[in-house]
């Protein structure tokens, strides 16, 4: 029986260390889910805090978006909510997929013109934009400074089948970059490709054309008389070509290129780069300065047109002399009876130099008046002459 009593004991004191080990534990994990909890709480409050400065970040930014584009007359629209919630509904990944590329992704061709133009909509747009330039002047930049310069208008030809603007090349209508510009002209803004040039904007000088198309492939007939095997001449008594010399000056040539082209939507000056390049490999020549020398002959012929005009005029020698480098050209009038060393005299006079530091000789036949007795007659310098300066030789030392 005492024995029992022990074993009873022992169970209950085993049973009450148990319940104390569990409470104990209990206790522990309830301490462990409050600091949870309030944790919890802490990371919630933050994670709000984030959302909404996000929130608020984000409307600002639409806010902005949407004053951007109400400067330009624009406002967001949008897409329908219910459709995108009815093909998120319904539908596999493969059909979400073909709707967004569809309807979601921009493609170029949704934003070019038709080559059909509506002529009269396009003319009172340039219309509308021409008269929007406040003022016919523009504020160029200088590398000194700035100047006002006359804005002068953008030439645009208008045909049938394309546009041209400035001196060419001609564009088509179905052409990316031309539909481009057209649907900025036709939405009322000027266009892109031209704002580097004009920031603020130009007038265009319209040239209505629709009635004409433009031959695309402009190939030149071929010149001269053609002939066809078995057959006679075949003559074109209509077409005339006209083939210039070989005599071109560089202004000429760069006054027939255009001045500006535009290619793939940008304004590319084409003569500037030419000259550069003319001017760095071929200098373009210098305007020569002629200097018309006081002589005595010409002095008697002013007193003799003023005086007596009835009095026929004496035989006189017109002379030419160029400088040593080319850049100014002397105009002496002279009498046949003046000589070599008169003619020295009045060059180094109106020269300021010396008359021995320089020699008068002729190109052809290659001559050089180094006598100063001589006359004009006698040289045969009468009634006219182009001469040349070069500086005087040294003399080869005695032997």
């Amino acid at each position: 029986m005492t024995m029992k009593v022990r074993d009873l004991e022992r169970q209950v004191k085993a049973q009450t260390d148990e319940m104390l080990s569990k409470d104990r534990k209990i206790r522990t994990l309830e301490k462990l889910v409050e600091t949870l909890q309030e944790n919890e709480g802490q990371m919630s409050l933050q994670r709000q805090e984030e959302l909404e400065t996000m929130c608020m970040k984000l409307q600002r930014q639409v806010g902005e978006m949407e004053r951007f584009l109400g400067d330009y007359g624009l406002r967001w629209v949008g897409e329908p909510t219910d459709q995108e919630d009815s093909e998120e509904s319904t539908g596999s990944e493969d059909d979400k997929r073909d709707w967004m590329k569809a309807n979601k992704f921009w493609k170029p061709g949704d934003s070019l013109v038709p080559p059909e133009v509506d002529f009269d909509r396009l003319l009172a747009s340039l219309k509308d934009l021409s008269e929007l330039v406040d003022d016919d002047t523009q504020v160029m930049p200088m590398p000194s400074g700035a100047q006002l310069c006359v804005l002068e208008p953008i030439p645009l030809k208008l045909y049938r089948n394309g546009i041209m603007m400035f001196d060419g090349p001609f564009r088509p209508f179905h052409d990316p970059a031309t539909q481009r510009c057209l649907r900025d002209i036709l939405d009322g803004f000027f266009p892109s490709e031209l704002q580097r040039l004009y920031p603020d904007g130009g007038p265009f000088k319209v040239s209505d054309l629709r009635n004409q198309v433009y031959p695309e492939n402009r190939l030149d007939p071929f010149p001269g008389e053609g002939r066809v095997v078995g057959w006679q001449r075949i003559r074109k008594p209509s077409v005339t070509m006209e083939h210039p010399g070989s005599k071109m000056t560089a202004e000429k040539f760069l006054n027939r290129l255009p001045k500006f082209v535009i290619r793939h939507g940008e304004v590319i000056d084409i003569r500037g780069p030419i000259r550069d390049t003319l001017q760095s490999c071929c200098p373009l020549p210098v305007p020569v300065q002629e200097i018309v020398v006081e002589t005595p002959a010409l002095a008697a012929e002013h007193k003799r047109i003023q005086e007596s005009p009835e009095l026929p005029a004496p035989r006189l020698s017109m002379l030419r002399i160029k400088s040593e480098d080319g850049e100014q050209a002397f105009l002496l009038l002279m009498r046949p009876e003046d000589t070599v060393g008169d003619v020295r005299d009045l060059l180094a006079q109106a020269r300021a130099v010396d008359a021995n530091t320089f020699e008068i000789f002729q190109a052809f036949p290659p001559t050089v008046y180094d006598d100063n007795a001589l006359t004009l007659q006698a040289a045969g310098l009468v009634p006219n002459a182009v001469l040349l300066l070069r500086a005087r030789r040294a003399l080869p030392p005695a032997p």
